[in-house]
């Protein structure tokens, strides 16, 4: 088994047994290049579909120098949304913490890509990492299934010029966000082309990254709706 093959199957391992990696000296040196050849077989188990047009949904990260500088990453995080991952058209839904290891919340503004006319779409990402307290590897963010749990996306609405959001847990206010649909929707030339139609695309949060409690969540959008998140 070579060095490659032996990491994605830890990772894989760690994800479908929701138990967290420490790190070790065999992650040392794992540059870029190597990370994402790791992403690439692992995605490839998870049956996301080799070519672009046939990618349902993707999910952009990493967008400032600051985070891009702390995760060791040349550039943007591009990855498409884990087909077992994505929930679209949500209002509500149930979340089971026991098969996660290490979530965290965050709300984006989602994209829906519908014959070249983009539509705003509510969007929480449920963040993940198979690293004990998301103490990651330099450059593994990739690795890792992109940092992804699964990917909410609400109902496709008109787009607004400034998309806000209230986040409450148990009806309690624990984060706000907002952020401009023009420099949502210019994300999207991150994506590689072409792409398909009907396409989804998380551009990115709005809000800081929570620690994913039991509870009910709301995401509220304003006009543009509410996501609710039941973990339990």
């Amino acid at each position: 088994m070579s060095r490659v093959d032996d990491l994605a199957e830890r990772l894989w391992t760690a994800r479908e047994r929701a138990v967290p990696l420490a790190e070790d000296q065999d992650w040392l040196g794992v540059d870029h290049e190597r990370a994402l050849e790791i992403a690439d077989q692992l995605y490839r188990r998870c049956a996301v579909p080799p070519d672009p047009r046939d990618v349902a949904a993707w999910k952009l990260g990493a967008l400032d120098e600051l985070t891009r500088h702390r995760l060791e990453l040349p550039g943007p995080l591009v990855a498409p949304v884990l087909p077992g991952g994505l929930h679209t058209d949500v209002r509500q839904l149930p979340v089971r913490l026991a098969e996660l290891v290490d979530p965290k919340l965050e709300a984006e503004i989602g994209v829906l890509l519908d014959d070249g006319r983009p539509r705003l779409v509510p969007c929480v990402e449920i963040a993940d990492c198979r690293f004990a307290g998301w103490a990651l590897p330099v450059g593994c963010a990739p690795a890792d299934f992109g940092l992804q749990g699964s990917m909410v996306f609400g109902a496709a609405v008109e787009p607004v010029d400034l998309v806000q959001v209230t986040v409450r847990h148990e009806g309690v206010v624990v984060g706000q966000g907002s952020g401009a649909w023009t420099a949502a929707t210019e994300r999207v030339s991150l994506l590689p082309t072409p792409l398909g139609t009907g396409v989804y695309v998380a551009t990115g949060s709005i809000t800081a990254m929570i620690p994913a409690a039991a509870g009910t969540w709301e995401f509220d959008f304003g006009d543009a709706g509410t996501i609710v998140l039941d973990l339990v």
